[in-house]
């Protein structure tokens, strides 16, 4: 997923940049601080009007996410199960180690130490389910936000080009004052929009797939749980996962 999140990013940075560039374009034309100060300024304040503390909170985290951890594989996340299913049925549920896990899930860490805890299933799946729909509400405020951030920032490059034809029209008689209002004027409708099309509304729509890709994995681990708590085998665990694409050696 980081892959075509950074795939993305570079290249609709490189077709504006070589836009720009296109038939002997300067690009310093193209940048003004105070449009740029509207447009993020503007974007930045509203949404802290809109939003919440926490839900700035879930959007950092979703962006970290995306752009620096990453997530485990269902083939990972299978292999990890399938393991654990074979020391369970080996030596018994309660054997299993939770700080020797290595993964780095904490949704799992805690399953796991349900089970050894010997919860029953149906009070692992239950709270498993819950704590399940709570991430992804937590996901989904984050993908509202950036949403939000997309809305707002096209309006603020409009603010910012009311600005600059105000200007510009005090300033008729003066040719210089003209070409700054304009250029305000332009220039914060391009920031504007460039951040809406390129970063906030593919951010929000990048979240809306981690979420859903992280749910799949979530449901992924309460079945291979649940069939380890029941002492199910290592064979009928991995069949079981193999339905959420995960596949591990056999062994």
């Amino acid at each position: 997923m980081r892959t075509t999140t950074y795939l993305g990013l570079v290249v609709g940075v490189s077709v504006v940049y070589f836009a720009v560039l296109a038939k002997g374009g300067n690009a310093t034309i193209f940048t003004n601080v105070v449009a740029l100060l509207i447009a993020v300024g503007g974007t930045f304040a509203a949404t802290t009007v809109s939003s919440s503390r926490i839900t700035a909170v879930h959007a950092a985290s979703a962006v970290k996410k995306l752009f620096l951890t990453g997530t485990e594989t269902s083939k990972e996340v299978t292999a990890e199960l399938v393991q654990l299913a074979r020391q369970a049925k080996a030596q018994g549920y309660a054997s299993l180690d939770v700080e020797a896990l290595g993964s780095r899930d904490p949704f799992l860490v805690k399953g796991v130490q349900l089970v050894v805890d010997g919860v029953p299933a149906e009070r692992i799946e239950e709270l498993l389910r819950l704590e399940s729909e709570i991430l992804s509400e937590k996901r989904s405020s984050a993908e509202r936000m950036f949403r939000l951030m997309g809305t707002y920032s096209p309006m603020f490059g409009l603010v910012g080009t009311l600005i600059g034809l105000i200007q510009m029209l005090k300033g008729l008689t003066d040719p210089r004052a003209i070409g700054q209002g304009m250029s305000v004027a332009l220039m914060a409708t391009f920031y504007g929009v460039l951040m809406a099309g390129l970063f906030f509304l593919p951010l929000a729509g990048k979240v809306r797939t981690l979420d859903l890709d992280e749910r799949l994995r979530r449901d992924e681990i309460i079945a291979g749980l649940l069939a380890i708590r029941l002492g199910q085998n290592a064979e009928y665990v991995r069949e079981t996962l193999e339905a959420f694409g995960g596949t591990a050696a056999r062994g």
